[in-house]
């Protein structure tokens, strides 16, 4: 029965270190999945992790309302996150070319080093006060650039969100 015990101590001292080193890994670990629509278009199922060591953005899909099918020859999209009252460009994309479909865009996605707030310390929920979208297209039957924002993100005036406990 000793020569049991004494061979289990080592393993539960092996689980008790990966346990306590998974706790660490996920200190500081954010995940936003967000949706947001104005006039003309709906987003849905945009994401953006935040880690100490990096910040990734994309994967959704930006649809245009009650269309399923539209041609023109210019779309581009720029999603902004607001931190510590600076906006920034975090993400873009842009398709020209003639007869081009924007009905339906799927969001590629981007990865890049941590952001920082004032601190100097990796950026957490507390620090964002907004994220949104700016979409972009040439309307070709009134022959007008036609631009509008979607709103994914506003922190709550009150600071009443889990995101910032």
């Amino acid at each position: 029965m000793v020569k049991i015990l004494f061979r289990c101590i080592p393993l539960f001292l092996i689980i008790i270190l990966l346990s306590s080193c998974t706790n660490q890994q996920r200190e500081g670990v954010y995940f936003l999945s967000l949706m947001g629509e104005s006039e003309n278009w709906n987003v849905t199922g945009y994401e953006i992790l935040i880690t100490p060591d990096e910040f990734k953005a994309g994967h959704g899909i930006l649809k245009m309302k009650s269309k399923q099918e539209y041609i023109t020859n210019f779309f581009h999209f720029e999603t902004h996150v607001v931190i510590n009252n600076e906006d920034l460009v975090i993400h873009s994309g842009s398709t020209s070319g003639l007869d081009i479909d924007i009905a339906e865009e799927f969001i590629g996605t981007i990865e890049g080093g941590a952001y920082f707030n004032d601190n100097g310390k990796p950026i957490s929920p507390n620090d964002i006060s907004e994220i949104y979208m700016i979409v972009e297209w040439w309307d070709s039957s009134n022959h007008v650039d036609v631009k509008e924002r979607i709103d994914l993100y506003s922190s709550p005036e009150d600071d009443e969100t889990f995101l910032k406990r």
